[in-house]
């Protein structure tokens, strides 16, 4: 978790979904995404939730036009798994968004 403080500074979009960094970056009109859409040159920065397999994994990542980037993964702790019961990629939960923007 120490890991995470280098990140503090960055300008992490605490509330968007992976599906919505993707639809703001690289298939624009693709995805029902209302937002509103990035110049070519922008950068989002944000976390998501990979449960598809256990342990969980939490990635701080960076999306651009050419893709994401994965700046930081760590294990999701244990006591934070019930909200992620569903295998997939998963937006932050209240709680476990509470928690990280602590650390940082």
């Amino acid at each position: 978790m120490e890991e995470l403080v280098k990140f503090k500074d960055l300008p992490i979009e605490w509330d968007i979904e992976p599906a919505d960094a993707v639809a703001l970056h690289l298939e624009w009109g693709n995805t029902g995404y209302s937002g509103k859409h990035q110049d070519s040159d922008s950068e989002t920065y944000y976390f998501s939730i990979d449960s598809w397999e256990e342990p969980y994994i939490l990635r701080l990542q960076k999306m651009t036009k050419d893709g994401s980037e994965t700046l930081h993964e760590m294990e999701l702790p244990a006591h934070f798994r019930e909200c992620c019961r569903a295998r997939g990629v998963h937006g932050l939960p209240q709680e476990v968004k509470e928690w990280l923007q602590k650390i940082l």
